[in-house]
């Protein structure tokens, strides 16, 4: 179910955890680090919603070719 660019609290802890963990080893100002949140914000309003769901959905969009 798509979330209309809000999250609720525990959303908003998962989201930051998948940036922490997925974007981690980009410096907090950087371009990539920027692109992976806006990823992970349009798999999020799209209606992926969990961690291992956004995982997945990346890993999946960089294995293609």
């Amino acid at each position: 179910m798509p979330h209309h660019s809000f999250a609720r609290p525990e959303q908003l802890e998962m989201l930051s955890k998948a940036l922490a963990e997925l974007g981690g080893h980009f410096p907090p100002d950087s371009p990539e680090r920027e692109a992976l949140a806006a990823k992970i914000m349009t798999l999020f309003e799209g209606g992926t919603d969990t961690l291992e769901e956004i995982k997945k959905a990346l890993n999946d969009r960089d294995a293609i070719p």
